[in-house]
């Protein structure tokens, strides 16, 4: 399987997570998130939906456990040395008790418990074959994922690049008549056809559904006066960039430039606040004053980024372990990404200007680049 990474990068990756296990003092570590065993090897599958764990000896050696049909693509990848098949009618969390009963006989193995993708009957089980064997694990993995290489960042800009492409699709596609279903597929296509691979959903809505967050398309048609809400996203390798915008199909009232303003105003704040040195709190303090100082901060109820980088949908954040949000010591540093999220969930509507940035040597990096302002759709 063709790897984003050469050899090097990979066996770094490797000998980082290595020492860690045995600084433990471990014999092994169970990875079960799929984002970090994709950083530690390259290994990338739609079914991580089904069960999958990857366990890395204090010795470095790799194994992956998953379901038979996992096979070629794990085999496939030059960074795993063994695949543990997981057939139709086993229990799979059997079949990796009994691997790490006979290859791993003795010594204490760590689990990722942090993961979602470890469930708690699946610990409990394991922990009735396996007892006090097992430890709480979370390594070096996130840690060395908060500061993207110049490799990875390249990547993310292309994704900048191709989630403009998405979104501004979508804004072409607004038009009196035309439905969310519409915008939505003409985002997809422009985010695909500019180079993304798989990723979440976008989001896509229109009128009062606009103002309800984590809401998407679901087949309504475009009125004039509609406010809409859009939300791009893609991936070059695994590695994501996000923009958002507001449309009006028509003419914007001025209730609606106001409120689009102030998100934009707040976004350029924290724009300006981002540099190596600065901490998240301070970064989410310049963003939150723009909406204290306008009488709208209890409609931003949440922090103002999260990070980004590598995602697997439904997930496209890294914001469990980076985020810019209120009372957070964390010092920004240069290769930091993050999706800029200002915004204002109201009954009228929702209002979003959104950038993918990273932390630059001397400032921020804007990623996305597209018109940051109320797009007024003569429609």
């Amino acid at each position: 399987m063709e790897l984003p990474f050469g050899p090097d990068a990979y066996a770094a990756n490797l000998a980082l997570l290595a020492r860690d296990i045995q600084a433990q003092g471990l014999s092994a570590a169970i990875l079960f998130d799929p984002e970090n065993i994709y950083w530690l090897t390259g290994y990338r599958s739609i079914g991580y939906f089904t069960f999958q764990c990857l366990a890395v000896t204090a010795e470095g050696g790799i194994t992956m456990v998953s379901r038979q049909v996992n096979h070629a693509v794990a085999t496939g990848n030059r960074n795993i040395g063994r695949f543990v098949a997981v057939d139709d009618v086993s229990d799979p969390i059997e079949v990796l008790a009994r691997f790490l009963q006979d290859s791993l006989p003795s010594g204490g193995i760590g689990l990722e418990t942090s993961s979602g993708y470890l469930s708690v009957a699946g610990y409990k089980q394991l922990h009735a074959r396996l007892g006090a064997r097992l430890a709480d694990w979370q390594g070096p993995i996130e840690q060395a994922r908060t500061i993207k290489t110049p490799e990875q960042l390249a990547f993310m800009r292309q994704a900048a690049d191709a989630a403009v492409a998405g979104i501004d699709a979508a804004v072409r596609a607004v038009a009196v008549g035309a439905t969310e279903n519409d915008l939505a597929a003409a985002m997809l296509h422009g985010a695909t056809k500019a180079g993304s691979e798989y990723t979440r959903v976008p989001l896509v809505a229109a009128g009062r559904a606009s103002g309800v967050c984590f809401t998407t398309w679901q087949r309504r048609e475009l009125k004039r006066g509609d406010l809409v809400f859009l939300e791009a996203a893609a991936n070059i390798n695994r590695y994501h960039a996000m923009i958002s915008r507001n449309c009006v199909v028509g003419r914007a009232t001025d209730r609606q430039r106001h409120l689009a303003g102030t998100v934009i105003a707040a976004l350029d704040s924290a724009i300006e606040a981002i540099r190596p040195g600065v901490t998240s709190a301070q970064v989410d303090q310049a963003c939150r004053a723009v909406f204290e100082r306008a009488g709208l901060g209890r409609y931003f109820d949440h922090r103002t980024a999260y990070g980004i980088g590598i995602g697997f949908p439904p997930n496209w954040a890294e914001g469990r372990f980076l985020a810019l949000r209120p009372d957070d010591p964390t010092v920004l540093q240069p290769g930091m990404t993050f999706h800029l999220v200002p915004s204002l969930f109201m009954p009228e509507g929702g209002f979003m200007a959104s950038e993918s940035v990273a932390v630059s040597e001397d400032g921020c990096e804007v990623l996305t680049h597209y018109p940051r302002e109320l797009l007024e759709i003569d429609a």
